[in-house]
Parts: structure tokens; sequence; C-alpha cells
């Protein structure tokens, strides 16, 4: 029991580390979940269809409830990150349980060892991905269920659906796989099914051109060759690349292939195996959203490898097994923390933060031009303001796809004016650090700094 307690204080330790120096929360996404559960917060605790259209169809009520409950007690920017800390346990936890279920105590604990270490999981992690962590833990708890045959995975695979379409179309492959290859509980299989999709239906049915359509069209899109529009197989998703994946695995990536080999003819890891037959089938063909999938395949590999490492622990002499153990644990303790303290870091500096939170000085009503959408999160989450940024967001309907290229590359004073003045007023615009070196020009008579990135249009219509 000691191993899990240590992975837990590792786990938990690695993921608290970057906040000893910053208060800047980590990842892409925190802002925008900071400004889902602020306007969520604004509404009654049911009258979720009352947000703004893109805030319903970008984030699924599932983890927008929990968001929305827990803001009665505490301010959506004091459990920010807790709150993704937490749901990083209850993947913990999910993983070490279907572990235990399939292999037993030992191989759980090191599956939970090696998940505390993976670059791949805290990547996830860093980037602020709430909805994959928590509908990933809803997965792992639905193949727990599914293992037994019980009814409880039926909960479970709502959950999934409500709060992430990705992890759905992983869930879709293991109940698929199931149905296929276990005759004999077919009945059960279809059953959950059955009731998922109907319980799915009342929330996708009515978005269906928002949440399912988009979805379709860009997987399809993936097939047709690039000269004719489409992508063929070009790996998409903010994520790594599989080379870099494949790479940041190999300290546990051989012990899986070890325990899939000798797991074959278990039927029990049936649903194990059809979660990462879908997602290797996506990654390998470069399916819409490929990148992010690697994510789920790295879990069902880290299940494999746990029982691997137990595989050839138990095939090694006493006398050299315990000096092995401690050897391999060292070993990920050090690759994870190098990889931490290399890539553990916020995006931005504190007072980068500090100057956006600043916004909310200006008047109630006032727009914020954010060209980079490296730092639009940030001033969703943070200014209370409203941020015009490129192809997001409910403010983006003053300038085409063609103006905003005009605007950051064109280089003419005259034509950036122009599209300026067409924007409402009182405009800010805010330039972070790391933004790239745009042509256009924040100098002249039109423009007023008022601080170290921000500056105020003031040239009237």
């Amino acid at each position: 029991m000691w191993l899990f307690v240590a992975s837990i204080i590792l786990f938990l330790s690695l993921r608290l580390y970057p906040y000893l120096n910053s208060s800047v929360p980590l990842g892409y996404d925190a802002g925008l979940y900071l400004y889902l559960f602020k306007q969520y917060s604004k509404v009654p605790v049911f009258a979720y269809q009352s947000l703004d259209p893109w805030i319903k169809d970008g984030f699924p009520p599932g983890l927008a409830l929990v968001g929305r409950l827990l803001s009665i007690f505490f301010s959506p920017e004091t459990f920010l990150v807790p709150f993704i800390v937490c749901l990083s346990l209850v993947l913990l936890f999910a993983v070490y349980m279907v572990s235990k279920k399939l292999w037993g105590k030992r191989v759980a604990l090191w599956t939970a060892l090696i998940l505390s270490c993976s670059a791949l999981q805290y990547h996830e992690y860093w980037y602020y991905y709430a909805k994959q962590i928590a509908a990933s833990s809803f997965l792992l708890f639905v193949i727990y269920f599914l293992i037994g045959s019980s009814l409880w995975a039926i909960p479970f695979a709502i959950a999934v659906v409500y709060t992430h379409q990705p992890t759905a179309i992983v869930l879709i492959g293991v109940l698929i796989a199931g149905f296929v290859l276990e005759k004999k509980n077919r009945r059960y299989y279809g059953l959950v099914t059955i009731i998922t999709l109907c319980a799915a239906a009342i929330y996708y049915l009515p978005t269906f051109k928002a949440t399912v359509q988009p979805l379709i069209v860009a997987t399809a899109f993936s097939f047709v060759p690039k000269q004719l529009g489409g992508t063929l197989f070009t790996p998409s998703g903010s994520y790594y690349d599989w080379w870099t994946a494949l790479l940041l695995s190999l300290p546990y990536l051989p012990f899986a292939v070890i325990g899939l080999l000798r797991s074959r003819k278990n039927m029990r890891l049936t649903p194990v195996a059809g979660g990462l037959a879908i997602t290797l089938v996506i990654i390998v063909f470069g399916l819409f959203l490929s990148r992010r999938f690697i994510i789920f395949a790295d879990l069902f590999v880290i299940l494999f490898a746990g029982y691997g490492v137990t595989v050839v622990l138990g095939k090694l002499k006493k006398r050299i097994r315990i000096p092995a153990i401690l050897l391999y644990i060292a070993f990920l303790i050090v690759f994870i923390a190098i990889y931490v303290y290399r890539t553990g870091v916020p995006a931005i500096l504190n007072d980068e933060l500090a100057e956006i939170a600043r916004l909310r000085e200006t008047e109630v009503n006032a727009y914020i031009l954010v060209p980079d959408r490296e730092y639009m999160p940030l001033v969703y989450g943070w200014s209370q303001r409203n941020p015009i940024a490129p192809q997001y967001g409910q403010y983006d309907i003053y300038w085409t796809v063609s103006e905003w290229n005009q605007f950051c590359s064109s280089g003419e004073p005259d034509v950036e004016l122009n599209l300026l003045q067409k924007l409402p007023q009182p405009l800010y615009i805010y330039m972070g650090d790391r933004s790239p070196r745009y042509e256009f020009d924040i100098t002249g008579s039109c423009f007023e700094r008022i601080n170290w990135r921000t500056y105020k249009f003031i040239c009237p219509r």
C-alpha cells in the first residue's frame, strides 16, 4: 500500500509544483473554464440553456453543472486550480480500480505509479483539459462496471457523453467491442448502449448541428485529398504528434507490449482492448482531433504496462528483484521530475495576468481586441469585458477571416484604421509579451497606451 500512497504524493507534488512561484493557472483552457463558471454562476442552476450558444455548444453541461454547484460556495477563481487537481486525482483512482479489477492489487499499484510518472498525462493536466480528464475517469469507471456486467456502467456512460464528445467516441468503441466479442453478454451491452444513446439524445439532438455535425464533417474531410479541400489523414488537435508521444511513453511502453501479449486471451480485457483499438485507428489514420486521442491511447497503454511490469519482475530472481524495482522507480521519478521542471511552467508571467485582470477597471461595456489567440482564453477569464478574438466567441462578428488577415499582416496604416473603426467602442488592444510580431502599428494619435501591454483606440468612427 505504501507504493499507492507514494504515487499519490508524487502525483500531487508534480501538479502543485508550478504554483510554488506563480499564481497563473497552467495551460490554455483555464481561462475558458473560468469564463464558463463565471457566466453559469449568474443564472439559476438548471438554466444552462440561457447561456451564450457558443458556451453551450463548446462545453457540454456535465462539467459545467459541477462548476455551477461549486460556485454556490466558492468563487470560480478560488476553485479553478483545486478543481483540475481533484479531477486528476479521480483519474488516478479510476486507473487504480480498473487495474485492480483486472489483475489484482499489485498490478494496480504499479499502474498508479506509472500514471503518476506519465509525461503525456501530465501534459494533459498542463493544458487544463478538464473535460477530457473527467470524461476519461468516467470511461474507466464504465469499463470497471462492464467487466462485472453491472448496470452501474449506465450512469457513468451517460456522464461520459454529457462531458466530452471525443471520449464518447472511445466509449462507442468499448461498447461495440463488448457487443461483438462477448457473445454471452450481448443483451447486457445492448441495454447499456441503448439507454446511453437515449439519454444522450436529450442534449445532442437539439444541438446536433453545433455538437455532432462538425465532428462528422471534419472526420469525413480527413479522407479527402488536400487538393480537393480535405486533409487526407493530416493529424489535428492541440497536442503532441505521435512520434513525440511515442518517445515520451518509452519508459513504460515496452512493458505495455509485454502486458498486452500476455493478456491477448483474457476476455475480461475486451472493453480495454476495444478502447485501445479505436484510439489507435484514429491516431494511425490521422483522423480529426487524432492528436487528442493519443491521451486515451496512453491511458490504455499504462494499464497494460502495469501488468507487464509485474510479469517481468516475476521472471527475475529474488536477489535482483528488489534492486530492479528500486532502479525502475528511481528512473521513472527522475524522468518525470526532469520533464515537469522543463515544461511545467505557466504560459504567461504573473504580471501579464495581473495586467489582464486590471482590464476590469475599464468601462463596463468595453471591448478588448486580442489579435493573438494564445491570450484569448486569459482575457475571457480574467478581464470581465468583451473579448474580440480571431474566429472565436460571440464577439467575433465584426471582421471576416480576410479582414483579420489584413489587420495582422497588411502593414498598411489606412487599412488598419478602417478596420478598427468597424469595431465597437470603447475599444482596447491587448498585446502580450509572447504575441507574435504583427505588422500592424499601435503607435500614433489614435492610440493611447494605458499600461505596459494595453492600448486604447481613441479615434471615433
